[in-house]
């Protein structure tokens, strides 16, 4: 280690006389300092700014070891059909219904009441597949309460509004005023990305809410899988270090709550980067203590409940009842670095007055 690269902290002496003039020169002023060696070199103090200023997250993700970070998901309009306007509302993407007879595919939309049946041949046409999507909504502290059908085009936007342009022409006949009308609206308002590459089936999801609180959960994919835009993910193809990083995720969650701080509206990746400056990456932590944690989150995904909340403090209050989640929480403050852990907090969240911040249901 070149001395060019190690760091000390410079303080002043507790002097019973100073006699400070500009005039003294550094000799002669080094007798009122007291220097200590801070026993960290220069790129390792430097390195969590330039993580956080850069936003390098190839870099990030090295320093996790994680596969790949991706800080917002799929950007899909229409899911629920939007809000209303004035009376009116129109179809969603999510499907309330779906399934294969014979040569044909039929499908209902949200929001209607009528099915649309279609040639399965305009599937392949159009790029069309149902997805399973991992929503905001849906997601609690260890637990995905389910997932939601959705119909998209592998092909783009452009080509999925054709086909449920086709599908209104063949059905006319058969189908309401409203949904009729209401397709159309969707087909007007509708938006998703020009590409849908579904997530990969051979690794393991460590997935968030992006916004507020940012609790956690495991996703592992057995089907054609998305995650929408009001999350943010983390693949990695250990099973294990998907379980740890969850675990991470919702105690940084828990303890922004218990210092009575306030969540920052826009999360993305700084929770990932605040697990690195708190000094709890996988590699950070002893494997005794990693190997119990990991359990733990297991067994926190099987105990959690499967309920809807207001917003996501009271879920966090209530999983903070269980066992498991206590003897969690006892485990990473004793190995957890105070300062460090004040330095993550300031990251994700603020001092304040409290406000409705427990992000969607």
């Amino acid at each position: 280690m070149s001395w060019e690269n190690e760091l000390y902290v410079v303080k002043l002496k507790a002097l019973s006389s100073w006699e400070y003039s500009k005039k003294m020169s550094l000799y002669e002023i080094k007798d009122y300092l007291e220097i200590t060696a801070y026993n960290r070199i220069y790129n390792e103090y430097i390195k969590p700014g330039l993580l956080y200023f850069t936003e390098d997250l190839n870099a990030l993700a090295r320093e996790l070891g994680v596969d790949g970070i991706v800080p917002k998901g799929l950007y899909i309009m229409g899911i629920y059909g939007g809000e209303k306007k004035g009376k009116e509302e129109y179809a969603g993407l999510v499907l309330l219904e779906h399934g294969v007879e014979g040569p044909m595919f039929k499908f209902r939309l949200y929001n209607t009441k009528d099915t649309l049946v279609v040639p399965i041949d305009y599937l392949k046409r159009y790029g069309v597949k149902v997805y399973r999507m991992i929503y905001v909504g849906e997601i609690n502290p260890f637990r995905i309460n389910r997932h939601l059908n959705i119909i998209l085009s592998e092909q783009g936007e452009a080509m999925l509004k054709k086909f449920l342009g086709e599908a209104l022409e063949l059905n006319a006949r058969n189908i309401s005023a409203e949904t009729l009308n209401k397709v159309r609206k969707l087909i007007a308002e509708l938006r998703q990305p020009p590409a849908v590459k579904p997530l990969g089936r051979d690794k393991y999801y460590v997935v968030y809410r992006s916004s507020r609180a940012f609790t956690a959960s495991v996703y592992i994919p057995d089907e054609d899988s998305i995650i929408e835009s009001h999350m943010s993910y983390a693949k990695t193809r250990s099973e294990g270090m998907a379980y740890y990083y969850v675990a991470i995720l919702n105690y940084l969650a828990y303890i922004v709550l218990r210092s009575n701080r306030t969540f920052n509206r826009d999360q993305l990746a700084r929770p990932l980067l605040a697990i690195y400056i708190a000094g709890l990456s996988w590699n950070n932590v002893d494997e005794r203590a990693r190997n119990r944690i990991i359990e733990l989150s297991r067994r926190l995904h099987e105990k959690a409940p499967n309920k809807e909340y207001s917003n996501q403090r009271i879920a966090l209050q209530e999983v903070a009842e269980l066992p498991e989640f206590k003897e969690l929480v006892e485990i990473l403050d004793a190995k957890v670095d105070k300062a460090k852990l004040n330095d993550a907090l300031s990251l994700m969240s603020g001092v304040g007055i409290e406000t409705n911040e427990g992000n969607t249901k």
